[in-house]
């Protein structure tokens, strides 16, 4: 299904994907969707991208993610289920043999068959767009009560796996510009749903963050025919002060910088740009450091609570010039800044997005270094 137009194809060695999309088929498909609908509703509850003229960026809206499930609480639409947890084994979503499982969003906040992104002016200054893209489910265990620290080794390669399949098969979608691989952790973050799991949103086109740490890989280059990251990782393994641990392939420190005061980055040693480039050596490296990060989150937290996190994977942009520029690399930032005590974003981070965190990164890297032992 392409823009609400079935297309069957009858040969197997039709080369589908890229040709297809970029055919006057799909334009003319396209073009016939544009004039049924000329752009999205101005109904109040439509969802839309807004775009704000000051920071220069957009805002999704998506006001059916207020209906979307909480964990224990029932769906609307299914008074009848006799479950508590979509994503367990007895419920549909979780149905089946599996070890990790991808899963379309029920209450996604981008829309794989919405109008094509294309910003339109609405009167004399604001623009709007559709809310194009993509969100997936990616759940972790058919267990409810795990977490990423207690998976195996082998169910943690498992979901590795899995994350480079779904890159690289969202990054021959012509129209995505930023598969975003994450997971939020704890009722702190905001997470409705306590079974194990992470997402997946792709976006038309590159997120503010992703921009600024694109741009600064490419002026760096510019300037000194260098891999900015590969400077990091040879100024962090000459310090030694900030790192918590490290393998062959990567090191987890946190970061000079650090805008959290537990902020931790896991960094490949070896320049590469994305997941999907990975070999099984490498793999099997990263499952190992990402357990021991969340191990030591959740030691550090103490009393048998698990620690809430947000973990964010920045792979290089898709169907973008330049993207060899990119050294893949995985943040995580928690609240959690000392024992009942949370950093939460107040009138100087969120007036000047200028953070202000409580403690030097070297002490809290001894502090995540000697929690294991």
């Amino acid at each position: 299904m392409i823009c609400g137009y079935s297309i069957t194809l009858f040969h197997l060695k039709l080369k589908i994907a890229n040709d297809l999309l970029k055919s006057k088929l799909h334009r003319n498909i396209i073009g016939e969707r544009r004039k049924m609908n000329q752009q999205p509703s101005d109904r109040f509850d439509e969802p839309q991208h807004r775009w704000d003229p000051f920071l220069k960026e957009w805002i999704i809206f998506s006001p059916k993610r207020n209906i979307r499930p909480f964990q224990g609480k029932k769906f609307e639409s299914e008074p009848k289920k006799t479950w508590n947890c979509p994503f367990c084994p007895d419920a549909p979503e979780g149905a089946g043999n599996w070890v990790v499982k991808q899963l379309p969003n029920r209450f996604a906040a981008l829309d794989e068959n919405a109008l094509p992104f294309m910003p339109q002016t609405v009167g004399n200054i604001y623009k709007k767009a559709s809310n194009y893209g993509k969100c997936e489910v990616i759940l972790y265990s058919q267990d409810h009560y795990a977490s990423f620290g207690t998976l195996s080794h082998d169910n943690i390669v498992a979901l590795i796996e899995l994350w480079q399949e779904r890159f690289r098969e969202l990054g021959k979608l012509p129209e995505m510009k930023y598969p975003f691989i994450m997971e939020n952790r704890g009722k702190e973050i905001g997470n409705s749903m306590t079974h194990p799991h992470g997402q997946i949103y792709s976006f038309p086109y590159l997120p503010p963050k992703i921009k600024k740490k694109w741009q600064s890989f490419k002026e760096y280059h510019a300037s000194n025919q260098k891999c900015l990251m590969c400077e990091v990782i040879k100024a962090e393994l000459q310090d030694q002060s900030r790192i918590i641990e490290q393998n062959d392939d990567f090191i987890a420190e946190i970061p000079f910088y650090a805008h959290w005061a537990f902020e931790v980055h896991i960094i490949a040693k070896k320049h590469f740009s994305s997941i999907n480039e990975m070999n099984l050596k490498q793999v099997n490296n990263l499952a190992y450091i990402m357990k021991s990060v969340v191990n030591r989150y959740d030691a550090l937290i103490g009393s048998g609570r698990l620690m809430p996190y947000v973990m964010a994977m920045f792979n290089a942009p898709v169907n973008l010039e330049g993207k060899d520029l990119w050294h893949f690399h995985i943040e995580f930032y928690t609240p959690f800044r000392g024992i009942d005590k949370w950093k939460f974003l107040a009138g100087v981070e969120l007036g000047t997005n200028n953070f202000i965190s409580d403690a030097l990164p070297e002490k809290n890297a001894q502090i995540l270094r000697d929690i294991l032992k």
